[in-house]
C-alpha cells in the first residue's frame, strides 16, 4: 500500500494533469515512479499518469516506453516511427505476434541476429538461415573469436532445422573446434565465466549432434568451474542432469561414475544427497554389467562393473545387495579360484544382518535453477550486435523481463536517457546514466557500462565504477580491474568502493586473483576485506594463507578478519594451519582462533 506522502503526491499529480499543467504532473509522477517496490496496481496507476503527462507534453517516445512497460504494445508501437526507432517498433510487433514484420525491419536496420530469432519464432527457418549467414559475414566479427563461434553454432542449428544435415555438420564441426580453443584461452586468462559459457554451448552442440562425448565434456567442465565457485546446489543439479542424460542414452559407465562423483561431492559439501546417488551408481553399474554380459562382451568388463557396484553398495551399507552381486560374479566364466572366493563371499554376506539405514534423499525440484541452461549462444550474439547501446539494451529489458523492481529501474534509466534534456555529450548526464544502469543489477547492463567507461571524462568513468559495483556477476570484476588501473584518482577510489560491494560467493575466484596480482596495498586490503565478507570455508583459507604469507597491514587485516568469522569449520581450518606453524605466524593464528566467535 502507498504511504501518505505517496497518496498526496498522486492527488497533486492528478490535479495538475486535469488542470492542464502536465509538466508539474510529470514531476510528481516521476518522484512516485522512484518507489520501484510498490505493488503492481499502484505503480501501474502512477505509470499511466506519467504516460498521459508525456503525451500532453508531446514527448511521445517516452510515452511509448511507458506503454511498453504497461504491456500495451499496439498503443506503444504507434509512438515509434519504424524508420526512426526500429528496435522499439520491432519489439512491439514481436510481442503482438507479428514476427515476420519485426524481422524485416530489424534486418533492414543492421540487426541480422535479432531478425533471425524473430524469423525462427515465426517458423520461417529457411529465411532465418539466411540471416545467420549474414551474421557470419559481418565484418564486425573480425577479431571476435567467441562471437564467431556462436555465429557458426546458430547457423548450424538453423541448417539442422531445415534438414540440411551435411551443411549443419560442417558448421557444428567448425564450432566445436573453435569452442575448445576459445574455452582454453578464457581459462588461461582467468575468465572462467566465459569459459563456462563455451562449455554450455558445447553441451548443447553435443545434444544437437548426438555426440555423447561432447555432452560429457560440456557437463564435466561446467561442473568443474561451478564447483570452484562453491555453488553447491548448482554443482549437484548439473551432476543430477548428467546422470539422467547418460542413463537415458544407455551410457551406463558414464552415468555410474557421475553418480558416484555426485555422492562424494554431497559428502564433502555437507549435503544429504549421497545415499541417493550411491543408489543411482549401483543401478548404473548393474545395468552396465548385465548388458555387457548379454551382448557377449569381455567378461572382465562385467566383473569390473559388478565390483564397482559392490563398492557403492558397501558405502551405502547395503550388505544384502553386496551378497547378490557376489553371487552373480560367481556365475561368470572366470577362473575357478575367483569363482570359489565369490561364492564364499556371497554366502557370508547372506548371513549378515542388515542394519537400519537412513532414507535416501533426492535432489529436490525446488532447488533447481531454471537459468542453468540459457540460450547464451543467442543472448551473447545479441549483446554483440547491440554494441552497448544503452537505449536498445534497456528497452529490451523493459519488454522482455518480468515486471519486478529491476525492470522498473530499467524503465527509469530508459526514460532518463531519452528525456529531451538528456545530452549524450554531457559528462554529468552520462554519469547519472551510469549509476542508473548499475541500479538495474542485470547482467545485460554491463555492456553499456563498459562502453561508457571508454569516455574521456573521469567523472563518467568514476560513475561507471559506482554502477558496476551493484552488478553482482563475475564479469563485473573485469571492469573493476580497469578502474583500479585508471590514471584518475577519483576513478580508482570508486573502483575500490565497487570492489568492496561485490561480495558474493561466485565472485571469490576473481577477488583472489585481484588480491594476488595487485601490487597496490589498498587494492589488496580491499579485496581481502571483501573475501572475508563472503565467509565461506574457501574464503577462510585465503585469509589463513594471507596470515601465513603476507606482512604488514595486509597480514593484520587478514588476522583481524579471521577472528571475526564464526563456526567450527573455520576454527578447524585455523587450528590445522596453526599446528603447522611456529613463531610469529603461529601466534597470529592463535590470536585469530581466540577471537573467533
Amino acid at each position: 500500500m502507498p504511504n501518505q506522502a505517496e497518496i498526496h503526491a498522486r492527488e497533486r499529480a492528478d490535479r495538475a494533469l486535469r488542470g492542464g499543467r502536465p509538466a508539474e504532473a510529470l514531476g510528481q509522477y516521476w518522484q512516485l515512479l522512484g518507489s520501484v517496490r510498490a505493488d503492481r496496481t499502484h505503480y501501474e496507476g502512477w505509470l499511466e499518469g506519467a504516460v498521459a503527462a508525456y503525451l500532453a507534453l508531446g514527448r511521445t517516445r517516452e510515452a511509448g516506453y511507458g506503454l511498453l512497460a504497461l504491456r500495451r504494445y499496439a498503443e506503444a508501437q504507434r509512438h515509434f516511427p519504424p524508420a526512426e526507432r526500429p528496435m522499439e517498433w520491432a519489439l512491439a510487433a514481436s510481442r503482438l505476434g507479428h514476427h515476420g514484420d519485426a524481422a524485416r525491419l530489424l534486418s533492414e536496420h543492421g540487426h541480422p541476429a535479432l531478425a533471425a530469432i524473430e524469423l525462427e519464432a515465426a517458423g520461417a527457418s529457411a529465411a532465418a538461415r539466411l540471416e545467420w549467414e549474414r551474421v557470419l559475414r559481418d565484418p564486425r566479427l573480425a577479431g571476435r573469436p567467441y562471437e564467431t563461434v556462436l555465429a557458426h553454432f546458430n547457423l548450424a542449428e538453423a541448417l539442422l532445422r531445415i534438414g540440411d544435415r551435411t551443411a549443419a555438420g560442417r558448421q557444428f564441426s567448425t564450432a566445436q573446434r573453435l569452442l575448445e580453443q576459445v574455452a582454453d584461452e578464457f581459462e588461461t586468462r582467468g575468465e572462467l565465466e566465459r569459459a563456462f559459457d563455451c562449455y554450455s554451448v558445447l553441451l548443447r552442440l553435443g545434444k544437437d549432434t548426438g555426440s555423447f562425448e561432447n555432452v560429457s565434456e560440456g557437463y564435466l567442465n561446467a561442473i568443474r568451474i561451478v564447483a570452484a565457485a562453491e555453488d553447491r546446489y548448482r554443482v549437484v543439479q548439473y551432476h543430477d542432469d548428467f546422470v539422467s542424460y547418460a542413463m537415458e542414452k544407455g551410457e551406463w559407465h558414464a552415468a555410474a561414475m557421475a553418480a558416484r562423483q555426485a555422492a562424494d561431492y554431497s559428502v564433502r559439501a555437507g549435503l544429504p544427497y549421497d545415499r541417493h546417488y550411491l543408489m543411482r551408481a549401483i543401478e548404473a553399474w548393474t545395468r552396465a554389467a548385465r548388458e555387457n554380459l548379454t551382448a557377449g562382451g569381455p567378461v572382465d568388463l562385467t566383473a569390473n562393473a559388478f565390483h564397482a557396484a559392490i563398492d557403492a553398495a558397501t558405502a551405502l551399507g547395503d550388505v544384502a545387495v553386496c551378497g547378490r552381486f557376489y553371487a552373480e560374479l560367481a556365475e561368470l566364466p572366470l577362473a575357478d579360484k575367483r569363482r570359489t572366493r565369490y561364492r564364499a563371499l556371497a554366502e557370508r554376506y547372506a548371513t549378515v544382518q542388515s542394519e537400519p539405514r537412513p532414507p535416501a534423499v533426492a535432489f529436490p525440484e525446488y532447488l533447481r535453477r531454471p537459468d542453468n541452461y540459457q540460450d547464451i549462444w543467442r543472448q551473447d550474439l545479441v549483446e554483440w550486435e547491440l554494441g552497448g547501446d544503452a537505449t536498445a539494451v534497456l528497452v529490451r529489458l523493459v519488454v522482455e523481463r518480468p515486471p519486478t523492481e529491476y525492470s522498473r529501474l530499467a524503465l527509469r534509466a530508459l526514460l532518463l536517457c531519452n528525456a529531451p534534456t538528456f545530452a549524450w555529450d554531457s559528462p554529468s548526464a552520462l554519469a547519472e546514466l551510469a549509476v542508473a544502469l548499475g541500479r538495474v543489477c542485470y547482467y545485460d547492463t554491463l555492456s553499456p557500462l563498459e562502453r561508457l567507461y571508454d569516455h574521456a571524462s573521469p567523472e563518467v568513468r568514476a560513475a561507471v565504477m559506482r554502477g558496476v559495483g551493484e552488478v553482482c556477476v563475475r564479469r563485473s570484476f573485469d571492469l573493476v580491474r580497469r578502474g583500479l588501473a585508471d590514471g584518475a584518482p577519483r576513478v580508482v577510489t570508486e573502483a575500490l568502493g565497487a570492489l568492496r560491494r561485490l561480495k558474493f560467493p561466485d565472485g571469490l575466484d576473481p577477488l583472489v586473483r585481484i588480491f594476488r596480482e595487485s601490487a597496490d596495498e589498498r587494492v589488496r586490503i580491499t579485496a581481502l576485506e571483501t573475501i572475508a565478507d563472503i565467509a565461506t570455508p574457501a574464503a577462510a583459507l585465503v585469509l589463513i594463507e594471507a596470515v601465513r604469507q603476507e606482512t604488514g597491514a595486509v597480514r593484520a587485516t587478514a588476522e583481524a578478519r579471521l577472528g571475526r568469522l564464526s563456526g567450527e569449520e573455520a576454527a578447524g581450518l585455523i587450528r590445522q594451519a596453526r599446528d603447522a606453524e611456529v613463531g610469529e605466524r603461529r601466534e597470529a593464528l592463535d590470536r585469530a582462533l581466540r577471537a573467533l566467535r
